[in-house]
């Protein structure tokens, strides 16, 4: 049995992170692997964060760092990239990161929460006219989404839906962040256009528990759409650790999911 017909949902983590802000020359890749591979994943991807802070050559260091790593795991470079807007902007130049971009083995991009709050990372206060209702913020978040499942950069989308909805309970909008305050009309247009553009959807560990997720991922699954898990672990947080996917695989199963509809990046 060759690697790709072993691999299952809690064989794999393609949300793992080194540091919360990679340093050149100091990036912990190899004691990440062998972390994973202690715990028996087989297949991991690495997705540092692609800010507007970003420093690109980080994901260079890292690319020498994963070849020069000798585990039985086989480990994907790529970003987890900040969308900016709902129109999709990125800081992302595809020609000023043209080499960059050529040691990379796909792009992940990630709508974050946050976006609406004061003093956020992710914060475009004063760029542009966020929206402040609860139905505004639910539009906003389904326009940017959709853009990024048009957009050839990317390969994977990163916990779609789940960072408007906690963005929903922090401004008092909801109690707890939960799949019924999106349109049902906005899921199936997520799903179909996931489809169409064969884009990889992450189901997001951490969040697997959220109130109506098991309805937005049958949702997917009715629509064939490919799905990965993830943990986002960070090295430097203790709050968890690669390969800690198994509510995210399990809540796969619940749906109706197998390992048919696992997500693998192209050309593997």
């Amino acid at each position: 049995m060759n690697l790709r017909d072993e691999l299952d949902f809690p064989l794999i983590d393609f949300h793992v992170h080194t540091n919360e802000q990679p340093i050149l020359g100091s990036i912990p890749v190899t004691a990440v692997a062998k972390k994973a591979s202690r715990r028996g994943l087989r297949c991991i991807a690495l997705t540092d964060h692609w800010n507007l802070s970003t420093d690109p050559a980080i994901f260079l260091d890292e690319r020498k760092e994963i070849d020069k790593i000798n585990v039985d795991l086989k480990i994907f470079l790529s970003a987890e990239v900040v969308v900016l807007d709902a129109h999709g902007n990125t800081p992302v130049d595809a020609k000023a990161h043209r080499r960059i971009l050529e040691k990379m083995d796909y792009l992940s991009a990630a709508p974050h929460h946050g976006e609406f709050l004061p003093n956020s990372l992710y914060s475009l206060v004063g760029k542009e006219d966020l929206p402040k209702d609860k139905a505004g913020i639910i539009e906003y978040a389904h326009r940017k989404l959709m853009n990024i499942l048009k957009n050839d950069m990317f390969e994977y989308v990163l916990h779609p839906w789940v960072t408007a909805l906690a963005d929903l309970v922090a401004w008092g909008y909801s109690q707890v962040p939960s799949f019924e305050d999106i349109p049902e009309k906005y899921l199936d247009e997520f799903a179909e256009s996931a489809a169409f553009h064969k884009k990889g959807i992450e189901i997001y560990n951490p969040s697997a528990e959220m109130e109506g997720y098991d309805f937005f991922i049958k949702k997917l699954i009715r629509a064939g759409v490919k799905i990965a898990v993830g943990s986002d672990s960070h090295e430097d947080s203790g709050h968890t650790y690669p390969g800690k996917v198994k509510e995210a695989a399990d809540l796969i199963r619940k749906c109706g999911g197998d390992k048919r509809l696992l997500w693998l990046p192209k050309g593997f």
